[in-house]
């Protein structure tokens, strides 16, 4: 399997570096280079990457706002920030945005690979760095966020999403509510409407977060 990434900086001396260190590693291959956030957004909308490389700081489209952009878009594609700013508060912002990686540029020799490879399992990585302070905040904001969003739901809603995240077919919640199949339907699709979620694996992942259910 091949991790296609675009790398975006506008020093074409840092985005040389980063795609020696990234093809070095078999399964690796760098398939466009940015200069700018409008050219980033571009390619990663024509060519469809694994991975983004981004840096914060580039003319045109900053990085924050180049992510919020492709996010519009592109909900697949993980977004790696490389940049100079150690600072948690750019960091949690990326992160707010839609990034799943932060590492700082003086880091990337040591770092690079070992971010790529956990966005590639779907995991968030930080530069150590930082500690797990930046992350605890992302946690914590995004738990009282769900709270809030969990609060738009009808009765109905929360008790037919308790059910999907269980596991029930919409046959078995309709049997056990005492509705319609067309109906555990309707408030699936109204549910991901009021919660900005795309499927069924989000909607359990969000009850995970909100602990309407637990792993036990």
């Amino acid at each position: 399997m091949v991790i296609s990434l675009v790398i975006a900086d506008d020093h074409p001396i840092i985005r040389d570096g980063l795609k020696r260190i990234v093809e070095e590693v078999p399964g690796f291959k760098v398939i466009g280079e940015a200069g700018d956030g409008s050219e980033a957004v571009r390619m990663v909308r024509k060519m469809q990457p694994d991975i983004l490389i981004l840096d914060i700081s580039m003319p045109n489209l900053r990085g924050i706002e180049a992510i919020s952009k492709i996010r519009k878009f592109d909900k697949r594609v993980k977004i790696l920030i490389l940049t100079m700013h150690k600072n948690e508060d750019f960091a949690y912002e990326c992160l707010q945005a839609g990034a799943q990686g932060y590492i700082l540029k003086e880091d990337a020799a040591d770092e690079l690979i070992t971010a790529i490879q956990t966005l590639t399992r779907g995991q968030l990585y930080l530069s150590p760095s930082f500690g797990d302070s930046v992350l605890k905040e992302l946690i914590r904001r995004r738990s009282s966020q769900d709270k809030t969003k969990y609060e738009l739901l009808s009765i109905r809603e929360r008790e037919v999403l308790k059910l999907i995240a269980e596991g029930d077919s919409n046959k078995a919640i309709a049997k056990k509510l005492g509705i319609s199949v067309r109906t555990v339907e309707h408030h699936r699709l109204s549910m991901c409407h009021k919660l900005k979620l795309n499927n069924t694996t989000a909607l359990v992942k969000f009850a995970l977060r909100i602990g309407i259910i637990d792993l036990d």
